[in-house]
Order: C-alpha cells, then sequence, then structure tokens
C-alpha cells in the first residue's frame, strides 16, 4: 500500500512504465489470472480501478492496460514483476478507503488545476466518483476533507494526463 500522500512512484513501480517485457531471463506469465484478480479486487473493494492502482503503488496505464488492453487487445502476458505486486494486494487491504478521509487541500489543487487545464468538470466530477456539487466545494476549497478514493482518483487523473480514457471505469 502507497505511503499517505505519496505522489511519486517508486522506483519499481516506474520501471513498469517501461516496457511491460520481462528481461532477457525472466519468463513471462499470463495475465488472464491477475486481470481476474484486479477485477475481483475493485469489485469486493468498492472501488474504482484508478484508486487500485494509486493506493497499491502501481502505474495507473500499467493496470489500465491489464483491464483494457492496448489498441483494442487484451493484454496475453506480464512480467513476473508486476504480477507478484497484483498478488501482494488483497481486498482487505482496500476497504475502508471510501470512509478514511484526508485534508483536502492538495486534492482541490490538483483538481483546479485539472479544471483549468481544460478537463469538462462534469467528466471530472465523474472520474473521481463525485458529484458536480461536491467537485465545485473541493476546488473551492469549501470542503476540509475528502475520501482517500477521491485523492486516488484526482491523482490518477492527473497521472493519466487526462487520456480520452477519463470515465473509463472498472468498478
Amino acid at each position: 500500500m502507497r505511503d499517505e500522500h505519496d505522489d511519486q512512484p517508486d522506483d519499481e513501480s516506474y520501471l513498469l512504465l517501461l516496457p511491460l517485457e520481462p528481461g532477457p531471463d525472466e519468463p513471462w506469465v499470463l495475465a488472464a489470472p491477475f486481470r481476474a484478480h484486479v477485477l475481483h479486487s475493485v469489485e469486493a473493494a468498492g472501488i474504482p480501478w484508478p484508486a487500485f492502482a494509486i493506493e497499491t503503488g502501481i502505474p495507473v496505464q500499467a493496470i489500465r492496460s491489464l483491464l483494457f488492453g492496448r489498441q483494442g487487445r487484451p493484454l496475453k502476458r506480464l512480467t513476473p514483476r508486476l504480477a507478484a505486486r497484483l498478488l501482494r494486494v488483497q481486498p482487505a487491504d482496500l476497504h475502508g478507503l471510501h470512509r478514511t478521509y484526508v485534508c483536502a487541500d492538495v486534492t482541490a489543487h490538483r483538481l483546479g488545476a485539472l479544471l483549468r487545464g481544460g478537463v469538462d468538470p462534469l467528466r471530472l466530477a465523474r472520474w473521481c466518483d463525485l458529484s458536480p456539487h461536491e467537485l465545485a466545494r473541493l476546488v473551492d476549497g469549501e470542503a476540509p476533507s475528502c475520501s482517500r478514493v477521491t485523492e486516488a482518483l484526482a491523482l490518477a487523473a492527473e497521472r493519466m494526463m487526462l487520456a480520452p480514457v477519463l470515465g473509463q471505469r472498472a468498478a
């Protein structure tokens, strides 16, 4: 699990953003069981897939590729490193994220920057699992706290640099 307010991926997760290919002596593993594990985890914990990625320290793009494929083609295999990291996460590790609250200052700033960058407010609210009114309260500084899920979803939106999949969810 990530450290609270950890905005930078660790070195190992950064490497996962590069090729999702194993080293020369490393075998591949089938992706399907790990995709099922992620889907089960997000469903059991009641969180969206981007929050799973942020909370586990696995790059958002790696989880997106695992769940939705690349260029319309499902991902068939993973590196053992990514597979092992996925298995370390159990649904119980993610329970309570909706009920755990953090200071909203950083999230409000992040959401404001996304809106100023041209993201549609309704689309961003939907992505962050908020009503438009809740989003506006956060951005305007009227909400002193937000859930860890909201914090994670705002960070995921920022990291994805507003890819066209904003709004695509597995849970």
